[in-house]
């Protein structure tokens, strides 16, 4: 071996604040701020103090559903807390800040919602939410430096995505996309609603076939919109699984919110299942090809995913899910849901503009 070869020295990254943690959590508290007092019609002349229910006695039916709720809501808030004080503040620092900053937060929307007719301010739901946001900072404090500094998450995103945010938005999004009532699993974009698009009016139609073609081909599309926003090197698979695989946590969490923990995996019906799974054998064949091919494929997905959606008449066991989920639990919420899975198309056909643009300009 001769003398001037030097093995190549490991890139050292810096000990350094996290910019993004800051932004992920000031658009959480922007979020926790919205579902917590829209839609803002507040009256001020109802007789109460605004401070009355910090002293008033505990209410007589506590439901494990609302205190659940209030402890998930702020774990985030916590976890993103402690990523965002680093490394001024460090341990128990962060979990002290972490705890106020739930405390004051939850306690201002608490008082506000002494004027929303439609909320009851309550001392057991401030309690809750310190306690969830705790458990977030609990859960992140443990956590080696390199991740708290977003060291760790910075290299991880050059090496997948480069320097490409789009992908990163889409894979952020997506789980959140689906949390809304689909009329198929994992079909996003009705937008019948707006455009009036014309129904085709059959009801001989097999909605279990259209259900998991639909479901198959949202997956493809997402799965390779996805892919084609990734480096070459990166573990396209590996991720896309465990982003479907998050999804479905995701979805089953909130469908036991909203209609009870018996109903968690409703929406999971064997027509789905199966184009779920077909889709994701197909999708790991798929992203090996070349990006032309999986560029065509992506918009054919899409685009064909959208004409079922929106053209072919709704499966009636969706349209009993929809009149549920407005009308139960997380009403709030609901709204902003949509808006994410009615977008999340639009995002992904941008992305794949994008990334033919810059390939052209090589």
């Amino acid at each position: 071996m001769s003398d001037n070869f030097q093995r190549p020295q490991r890139l050292n990254w810096p000990d350094l604040p996290m910019p993004t943690a800051r932004m992920i959590g000031l658009g959480y508290v922007l979020l926790i701020i919205y579902a917590s007092i829209y839609p803002y019609n507040f009256n001020v002349s109802v007789g109460a103090g605004i401070l009355d229910w910090v002293t008033a006695p505990i209410p007589k039916y506590i439901t494990s559903f609302d205190v659940f709720t209030n402890i998930l809501g702020y774990v985030p808030l916590g976890f993103f807390t402690v990523f965002a004080v680093y490394p001024r503040l460090k341990l128990y620092r962060a979990l002290i800040v972490a705890m106020l900053l739930g405390a004051l937060l939850s306690g201002i929307l608490e008082s506000l919602q002494t004027w929303l007719g439609t909320r009851i301010p309550s001392n057991v739901d401030w309690f809750a939410n310190i306690g969830g946001a705790i458990l977030g900072a609990l859960l992140a404090m443990p956590l080696d430096p390199k991740w708290l500094s977003g060291s760790g998450f910075q290299r991880r995103r050059i090496e997948w995505f480069g320097f490409r945010t789009s992908g990163i938005l889409l894979v952020l999004a997506f789980p959140w996309s689906q949390i809304y009532p689909q009329q198929a699993w994992l079909a996003m974009g009705d937008w019948g609603f707006v455009w009036l698009i014309p129904v085709i009016q059959n009801t001989s139609f097999n909605f279990a076939a259209i259900e998991m073609i639909t479901t198959m081909l949202a997956w493809l599309g997402a799965g390779l919109c996805i892919s084609l926003s990734m480096k070459p090197a990166a573990p396209k698979l590996k991720i896309l699984l465990a982003l479907l695989l998050m999804t479905i946590i995701f979805k089953a969490l909130f469908s036991g919110m909203q209609f009870g923990i018996d109903k968690s995996f409703s929406w999971l019906t064997p027509p789905a299942f199966w184009g779920m799974i077909f889709s994701s054998i197909l999708l790991a064949g798929l992203i090996q090809l070349k990006r032309s091919w999986q560029y065509g494929l992506a918009i054919l997905s899409l685009g064909l995913m959208i004409f079922l959606v929106n053209v072919f008449p709704k499966n009636p066991y969706y349209l009993v899910t929809i009149q549920e989920w407005r009308q139960g639990r997380l009403i709030h919420f609901n709204h902003l849901m949509s808006w994410l899975a009615w977008i999340w198309p639009i995002g992904a056909a941008l992305s794949l503009v994008k990334g033919l643009k810059a390939r052209s300009s090589i």
